[in-house]
C-alpha cells in the first residue's frame, strides 16, 4: 500500500474500512476525504511534474471509484458508541444492536431501562455484523416444548442502502408476530434484508421484544412496588423503547426520523394497533400498517391478574422475589398453555366452542393503554391516540396456515358439512343452516382439489379475522382524521407452501403470513421456484407498502376506506364491500366476541 494516503478530517461521522489484501493491512479512511487535487506526492520536485502527477492521480482515483464496490465493512457512531456493520447485496446492515439494558435478574418484569441513563453503554467497537439471541420462548406452545432463546434479547437491527443519502430516507420498523409468544425480528424470509433495502431505497429496522410470560405476565405481585403501578405489557414497553432509539439514532444510518412507519403482522399487527393507542408512543412514528392483528382487546388489568393466578400457583411462588429467581425453563413450563386461561391459542383456527374464550395476554393496564382501543376512539378525543395514516390488512384464508384438522386437505363435502354442523349446532339450528347456505359447495374455487379446505378456512377466517377487522377499519375511519386503507389478500399461490418453523402446515390458499412473506421475499423460501404470478403479487405488495411509507398515503388509484376495499391478487382490484352478507351473519349473532385476541 502506498505511503501517500488521504488525510482524515476530524468530525466525520462515518468510517469505512478498506482492506489491502496483498499487505494484509487495514487502513481507516473517512468518507469526507480531501479532494484528489490536493493529494500531492511528497516526492514531487517540479511544478510541471506535480501537475502531471496530480492529473494522473485524479484519473486513477476516478477509475478506482468506478470499478471498486463499496467497502465490505462500515462503522457508525450512535449515542451509545461505535458500531461495526457490513455491506452485502447493495446495502449496509447493523445487526444485534442493544437498545435497552438486559431485562435479567432484578430487571425481569420491569419496564426497559435506557442504556445511557443506566451507564451501560459499550466501550470500544461493537460488532454489529451478526444477530444476537432471540427472546426466551418455547416451541411448540406446550409445557414440554423446546426451550429457546435468552432473556438478554433486547436488540434491534438496521438495514440501509446509504449511510449518507442526498435526502434522508423513509424508515420502516418491523414488529414480528408469533402470538406474542414466539419468533423474533430476525427470522429468515420474515424480516428485512439488504436486498430489500437496496431495491426499495428505504431504511428498515426490526427488533426483538420480550415474549410470553416474560413480556406479558400480569400479576398482582408484580404490580406491587412497580414504578408504573401496573403489570404485564412489558413487550409493548420494549417496542416503545426501540422506537425512541430510532428517533434519536436513525439519522446516523441515513434515515428520516420524521417519516417512520411501523408495520407488523399477526401479533405484530396487534402491537401496531397498541402503539397507535398508547400515549407513551406519541410522536414516535408517522404511519402504521396492521397486518392480520387482533380485534378483541378489552381485558382489564385486574381481570388478567386474577385469571393468571394459575401461573403463580404453578410456580409455587408467593412473591416477586421468588418469581425473579426462577430460571427460564421454570417460567415457561408454568405458563397455562392448554388449560384455562389457555395461552397456546389452539382454538383460534377453528370454529368456536360456545362460551369458551381465551385468556388475555395483552391487557388494558392503565399505563401503556389507558382504555380499550375502541373506547379511546369513541370517547377519548384526538389526544387519546396517535392519529396517523393507517392500513388494515387480512388474508382471505387466514387460518389455512394452521388448520385444526390434520386431514382437512382430504375432506369431502360430506366431511365439511358434518364438521360445520357439529361445531355450530350449539349456537342454534337456524344459524347452522344459514352458514351452510352462505358457505356452500358451489362457491368458486381456484384449484381443482382441496375446495372443502378452502371454504372451511374462509369461513373461520371471516368469523375470526376478516369481518371483525372490517369493523375495526370502519371504527378507525370514523375516529381518525388521517386516511385509513383496507385490503384483503385473495391471491392463491402457484403451489402449496413448504412447512417451516413459522408455517406449520402445507398451506395452499391465501394463508396467514402470505402478505408479509411476499414483502420480505420469503415466498421463494416456502414455495420454491416462483411463477410469474407469484412474482407479480410480491412486487405489488412491495410497491404499495413502500409508497405508503414514503408518502403517508396510497397512490391515487387506491381509495380510502370505507369507500373501497382493495383485493390483492396478482393484480389489485377494488370492491365496495367484501362478503357483506356473510359478515352480517357473524356480527348479528355475536361472533365478533370470538374474534382473534392477542
Amino acid at each position: 500500500m502506498s505511503e501517500d494516503v488521504y488525510e482524515v478530517p476530524e468530525g466525520a461521522e462515518y468510517r469505512y474500512l478498506v482492506q489491502d489484501e496483498e499487505e494484509e493491512q487495514i487502513q481507516y479512511v473517512r468518507r469526507n476525504y480531501v479532494s484528489p487535487f490536493l493529494v500531492v506526492s511528497r516526492r514531487c520536485m517540479f511544478f510541471i511534474g506535480c501537475g502531471v502527477i496530480a492529473l494522473l492521480s485524479l484519473a486513477g482515483y476516478l477509475a478506482y471509484v468506478a470499478v471498486t464496490p463499496p467497502p465490505k465493512v462500515a462503522e457508525v457512531k450512535t449515542e451509545c458508541g461505535w458500531l461495526r456493520g457490513s455491506w452485502k447485496g447493495g446495502a449496509y446492515s447493523f445487526k444485534g444492536i442493544p437498545y435497552a439494558v438486559p431485562p435479567v435478574g432484578e430487571r425481569r418484569w420491569r419496564p426497559p431501562a435506557d442504556l445511557m441513563e443506566a451507564g451501560q453503554c459499550w466501550k470500544g467497537m461493537y460488532d454489529a455484523t451478526q444477530f444476537r439471541s432471540i427472546c426466551a420462548q418455547v416451541q411448540p406452545l406446550r409445557k414440554d416444548g423446546k426451550v429457546m432463546g435468552q432473556e438478554d434479547c433486547l436488540h434491534l437491527s438496521v438495514w440501509t442502502p446509504s449511510l449518507k443519502p442526498t435526502k434522508p430516507l423513509p424508515v420502516m420498523v418491523w414488529i414480528h408476530g408469533g402470538y406474542l409468544h414466539m419468533l423474533s425480528g430476525q427470522e429468515r424470509g420474515y424480516s428485512p434484508t439488504e436486498e430489500l433495502a437496496a431495491r426499495t431505497q428505504t431504511v428498515y429496522i426490526s427488533l426483538n421484544y420480550r415474549l410470553n410470560a416474560f413480556g406479558f405476565m400480569a400479576l398482582e405481585v408484580l404490580r406491587e412496588g412497580s414504578p408504573t403501578n401496573s403489570s404485564g405489557n412489558y413487550g409493548f414497553m420494549d417496542q416503545i423503547q426501540a422506537l425512541q432509539w430510532v428517533q434519536r439514532n436513525i439519522h446516523n444510518f441515513g434515515g428520516d426520523a420524521g417519516r417512520v412507519t411501523i408495520f407488523g403482522q399477526s401479533s405484530g399487527g396487534t402491537s401496531v394497533w397498541t402503539l397507535m393507542m398508547s400515549p407513551l408512543a406519541k410522536g414516535l412514528f408517522h404511519r402504521a400498517i396492521d397486518m392480520s392483528g387482533s380485534y378483541v382487546y378489552n381485558a382489564s388489568l385486574e381481570s388478567a391478574e386474577k385469571v393468571n393466578f394459575k401461573f403463580l400457583q404453578r410456580t409455587r411462588c408467593e412473591n416477586a422475589i421468588c418469581l425473579r429467581e426462577l430460571n427460564i425453563t421454570q417460567v415457561l413450563q408454568a405458563i397455562p398453555w392448554q388449560e384455562y386461561p389457555s395461552w397456546a391459542a389452539d382454538e383460534l383456527a377453528d370454529l368456536p366452542v360456545k362460551g369458551v374464550f381465551l385468556g388475555p395476554v395483552a391487557v388494558v393496564d392503565n399505563y401503556v393503554l389507558k382504555a380499550p382501543p375502541f373506547e379511546s376512539w369513541e370517547k377519548g378525543g384526538a389526544g387519546a391516540y396517535n392519529d396517523v395514516p393507517f392500513v388494515v390488512g387480512t388474508t382471505e384464508q387466514e387460518t389455512d396456515f394452521s388448520p385444526p384438522y390434520e386431514n382437512i386437505s382430504t375432506w369431502t363435502w360430506g366431511d365439511y358439512r358434518w364438521i360445520v354442523t357439529n361445531k355450530l349446532t350449539p349456537f342454534g339450528e337456524a344459524l347452522t343452516n344459514q352458514t351452510l347456505n352462505l358457505y356452500n359447495s358451489s362457491a368458486p374455487c381456484p384449484t381443482s382439489d382441496r375446495c372443502p379446505e378452502r371454504l372451511f378456512t374462509t369461513m373461520v377466517s371471516d368469523m375470526r379475522a376478516t369481518c371483525p377487522r372490517n369493523d375495526l377499519a370502519k371504527r378507525a375511519a370514523g375516529a381518525l382524521k388521517s386516511p385509513v386503507y383496507r385490503y384483503l389478500v385473495t391471491y392463491t399461490p402457484s403451489k402449496q407452501a413448504n412447512p417451516s418453523s413459522f408455517l406449520p402446515f402445507p398451506s395452499r390458499f391465501a394463508f396467514h403470513l402470505l402478505d408479509s412473506l411476499a414483502f420480505f421475499g420469503g415466498l421463494e423460501m416456502v414455495l420454491g421456484t416462483l411463477s410469474p404470478a407469484d412474482i407479480s403479487f410480491q412486487e405489488m405488495i412491495t410497491k404499495y407498502f413502500v409508497h405508503f411509507a414514503k408518502e403517508g398515503r396510497m397512490p391515487e388509484e387506491w381509495p380510502e376506506f370505507p369507500s373501497r376495499v382493495a383485493l390483492l391478487d396478482k393484480n389489485i382490484s377494488f370492491v365496495t364491500n367484501y362478503s357483506r352478507e356473510r359478515c352480517d351473519l357473524w356480527e348479528k349473532n355475536g361472533f365478533f366476541s370470538y374474534a382473534w385476541i392477542n
